[in-house]
Order: structure tokens, then sequence, then C-alpha cells
């Protein structure tokens, strides 16, 4: 045969194959779109037979597992049904990489905010994995913030009732007060250590609320911060106790300024105070070599202060 007619049946065969590829396509189509996943499969082992799977390479492992679970999660969206598993696969995650941070950042929104509204054991799951990375990761002041923020907040709007939902509440404000606790002065949110101290009174902690209080008067420089905290303090232990919180901060904002005023104020912590060495050859109150026997010295001479201005009674 030619070879003009060789190409012309091979163009003639192309142009066939199309015209039958469209001829079929259209029914294929109309069906594949027709049909749809009604129900998800976790096909994974147990976190123990998964970390034995993984030959050694859990870290690889949980980071493959938490890239299906964020495309999962988008197509699941698309889709708008809900991602059954979430949790489960989070949790596999953790089992195999306990410092992995990521996971425990995001696990609130993954299994809460879906497509389809969730039931109260979902955010109770949420709260869990939450936890348990607060457990595993002691000082991520994003995480001890993300958590917290949930606790107080999102988390109560799931069906969360009665004493569970004080209970999740307070969990919330203790949560937020060590992130404010954690953070530094120009990474904690003013609103944030605002909201733990409300939270505290509010929950009926008043013990755990003076002691935030107390320490973020003695830590914390933000005059937002600071005039709340003050206020608050005044309200809810009087006046005398409030004076002494006030009078220990201007004592020891003194003693920085007398020392080391350049350096930060967790640094002077760290270093100590000033101290004599004179004084303490004997046995002298002068001779504070910890902030701690500093803070005893203080409030001994404020008692003494106190007692002293405090006229007699009649009887006395």
């Amino acid at each position: 045969m030619p070879s003009w007619r060789q190409n012309l049946l091979a163009c003639a065969l192309i142009v066939g194959s199309g015209f039958a590829v469209n001829h079929l396509r259209s029914p294929l189509n109309a069906a594949f779109l027709n049909t749809k996943n009604r129900d998800d499969v976790f096909a994974l082992p147990p976190p123990g037979q998964a970390a034995a799977m993984s030959l050694g390479y859990r870290s690889a492992l949980a980071d493959l597992i938490f890239a299906h679970v964020l495309v999962s999660s988008g197509i699941h969206f698309q889709e708008k049904r809900s991602f059954e598993f979430v949790g489960k696969y989070l949790e596999l995650v953790n089992a195999l990489d306990p410092k992995f941070e990521a996971p425990y950042l995001m696990a609130d929104s993954l299994i809460t905010l879906q497509a389809k509204p969730v039931s109260s054991d979902a955010y109770r799951q949420a709260r869990r994995i939450l936890e348990r990375g607060l457990v595993e990761l002691p000082f991520s002041t994003d995480l001890w913030t993300t958590a917290g923020q949930f606790f107080a907040y999102l988390g109560p709007t799931g069906g969360i009732e009665g004493k569970e939902l004080q209970d999740w509440k307070l969990a919330g404000g203790r949560t937020l007060a060590r992130a404010c606790e954690l953070a530094s002065s120009k990474e904690a949110p003013s609103h944030g250590c605002i909201a733990a101290a409300g939270l505290l009174s509010k929950g009926g902690a008043s013990e755990a609320s003076q002691q935030f209080m107390n320490r973020m008067l003695a830590m914390n420089d933000d005059p937002k911060v600071l005039q709340f905290m003050s206020a608050l303090l005044k309200k809810n232990v009087g006046s005398a106790d409030h004076d002494r919180v006030q009078a220990h901060r201007t004592a020891f904002n003194q003693a920085w300024s007398s020392d080391l005023p350049f350096v930060s104020r967790g640094a002077l912590l760290a270093l100590g105070p000033s101290w004599d060495s004179a004084a303490c050859a004997g046995s002298r109150a002068e001779c504070s070599t910890s902030w701690r026997a500093w803070s005893a010295a203080v409030e001994e001479r404020q008692g003494a202060i106190i007692a002293f201005n405090t006229p007699l009674s009649a009887s006395q």
C-alpha cells in the first residue's frame, strides 16, 4: 500500500476513535458524576502495628498520614460530606510522632469545622488530642493558646451542657493563663491574659485567679494587662492585699533599675538579685542570694511597716 494511503488510513482511524470516545464518554461521565462516596473506610492498623509497619521511619509515616488527612479533609469539604475518621487518623499520627506539633494545632479545626455538623463526642475527641499535645509539648505557647481558646470558646458550642460546660470554660481559663505565662510581654496578647483572668474568676477558681493575677502584676509590662489585673485583684481580694502586691512590684522595679536596668526582666530573674557579700557573712536579713529570699525579706519589711502604721485600739 502506498505511503499516502497508509497516512490517510491512520488519520481516518484517529478521527473515528475520537468520535467513538466522544460518543461513549457522555453516558459514562453522567454515571461517574452520579456516583458518590457515602461512607469512609479506615484501613490503617492500630498504633502499635503501625509503628512496626513503619520499619523505624515513624516520623516519615506520620508525615505521610497527616498529608493524607489534609488532602482528604479538603476533598470531603468540597463534596459536602463529613470526614468520619479524621480523629482516628490524627490519633495515629500522634502515636507515631508524639512531638509533631502541627497535628495538635490543627486538630480542633479538622475535627469540628466540617461541611456537616459534628456530634459533641467529636469535640471531646479534639480536647483529648489537645490535652495530649500539652503534655508532649509543655512549652509551646502557640499550642497552649490554641487549646485555651478551643476549651473556652469553641468547645462549649458543641452541645456541651451543665457541669461539663463549666469544666470546659474553667479549663480554658487555666490553659490561657498558662499560655500568657509562657509568652514574653511582646508575644502575649493583652486580650488573652485579660480573658484568662475573667474566665478563672467567673469559674469560681478564686485562688487560681488570684495567683495568676499576682504573677501577671509581677512579670507583665503591658499597661492594659496591668490596669485590668490591678482593678480585678483589688475587687476580689480587697485594698490591703492589692497594695501589698503593688508594693512588691514597686520594690522589684526599684531593685531592677538600681542593679541592671539594661537587661530584660527574664534575664534579671535568671541572674538573681544583687547581694552584699559582707552582709552574708553574718545572719543579717540583707543577705538575699535568691529572689525567693528577697521576696521573703520584702514581705517581712512590709509587714513591719503595716504593723507600725496601724493605730492601737483603746483596749490595747
